[in-house]
């Protein structure tokens, strides 16, 4: 489907970016980033905007730095470097481990990481990642700059319509912490069904002290969930999050697609999975695998292209 016609503006400035948002209605003018997730949009007529506030040649959106604690990454940092980028893959490896299955090579090129965040689709990758990490958000808006959680995201209202995200910050993990990633992507198109990210925290004797399992999946938004102490069963405590069906609380799927009880059992496979290899690597640091090229997301069975009787 075509793009209907739309005013685009490309600002050099935030401040202009700020203003040209809040001068229009809500809804009817939206920042572009990579347009990975909002071109769809558009073409559908789901989003249908008079003007596209484009950010790409905002050099303050970019960069990887530390602040107080955090890795602080700029919202307009390509998916590409988040795979690939040195900083990143030592202080946030799961960030890095997400961003490599993100897609395919022209997606994470032009994909960036604060417009995935800013859609906040449920199963993406990052997503996920970011959310396990519990990540914060640099935000600026007519009223100045806030901060704001990741999390809050999917609690409240989210961003408003003439704020602009501008950062992500990750805290900065120690010595005896670990993570993983597992995901099912659909055969066709390769979107994520679930996506399952494990972080767990461990003592210098290999005592797991904190060990937390976050879930997004195409039916459910994301929901971290506490396995410290049912690391056995970690797999039905994910599978828990997962509605089995419209009605059920949490529910929020399309009318068609995988069935939610195939990405229940999806969670489960993955939890137990990811779960297992985030201690492993918590235990013997250096030895996890590295980030898997996109193109290997079935983790667990293929995705059934249609409903079961």
């Amino acid at each position: 489907m075509k793009l209907p016609p739309i005013a685009h503006v490309a600002p050099r400035r935030l401040g202009e970016a700020v203003s040209r948002l809040a001068d229009a209605p809500p809804g009817q003018a939206l920042p572009l980033a990579g347009g990975q997730s909002l071109v769809p949009l558009l073409a559908s007529r789901d989003r249908t905007p008079r003007l596209l506030v484009d950010l790409r040649d905002l050099g303050e959106l970019t960069g990887v730095g530390e602040h107080d604690g955090f890795l602080r990454i700029g919202a307009m940092t390509r998916q590409h470097t988040l795979a690939t980028h040195a900083r990143i893959g030592a202080a946030a490896p799961l960030v890095a481990e997400a961003a490599a299955r993100t897609g395919h090579a022209s997606v994470r090129h032009r994909g960036t990481f604060g417009g995935t965040l800013a859609h906040a689709a449920h199963p993406a990758q990052l997503v996920v990642a970011a959310y396990a990490l519990d990540a914060r958000l640099l935000v600026s808006g007519p009223g100045g700059a806030r901060t704001t959680a990741l999390r809050s995201l999917f609690a409240g209202p989210g961003l408003r319509h003439d704020e602009i995200l501008t950062a992500v910050e990750l805290p900065l993990r120690g010595p005896g912490s670990g993570h993983a990633f597992g995901q099912v992507a659909h055969p066709v198109g390769g979107r994520p069904v679930a996506s399952v990210a494990a972080v767990v925290d461990t003592a210098p004797d290999g005592t797991v002290l904190r060990a937390e399992v976050t879930v997004g999946t195409r039916v459910s938004p994301p929901t971290a969930v506490d396995v410290t102490h049912r690391l056995r069963d970690a797999g039905a405590a994910a599978g828990e999050t997962v509605p089995t069906g419209p009605g059920q609380p949490q529910w929020q799927g399309p009318p068609t697609g995988p069935p939610a009880a195939y990405c229940r059992h999806a969670v489960r496979v993955l939890a137990d999975r990811v779960l297992t290899e985030a201690i492993t690597r918590a235990r013997r640091p250096g030895a996890g695998a590295p980030p898997v090229p996109s193109g290997s997301g079935h983790d667990a069975p293929p995705v059934p292209t249609r409903e079961t009787p």
